[in-house]
């Protein structure tokens, strides 16, 4: 009735996942900082005139934020994917001796 899925077949599933999700986070941060770099004088009057922030306030809420998300990036997309490769890695040796 179900389909028979291997462990093996669930886990390169689940590890091919996590790393295409890492692959595409990585990209949007990239773009997101370069986007940032280029646009930061406007970005910069803008949270001054909305929001009455410093040049130097924003600036460090910028840094903050851009390495918020590069944290939680690697934490939850690229550490699962080495974890569950490491587990192929293991299960696959063990499984064929």
């Amino acid at each position: 009735m179900g389909c028979d899925i291997s462990h093996e077949e669930k886990l390169e599933h689940m590890q091919h996942y996590f790393f295409k999700a890492f692959i595409i986070s990585f990209v949007l941060l990239l773009f997101s900082s370069l986007m940032c770099i280029f646009f930061f004088d406007y970005q910069a009057q803008m949270m001054e005139k909305l929001f009455q922030l410093d040049v130097d306030d924003y600036s460090m809420l910028l840094v903050f934020l851009m390495g918020l998300w590069e944290i939680l990036i690697i934490q939850f997309t690229l550490v699962p994917a080495l974890a569950i490769w490491c587990m192929r890695k293991c299960c696959c040796c063990k499984g064929k001796k």
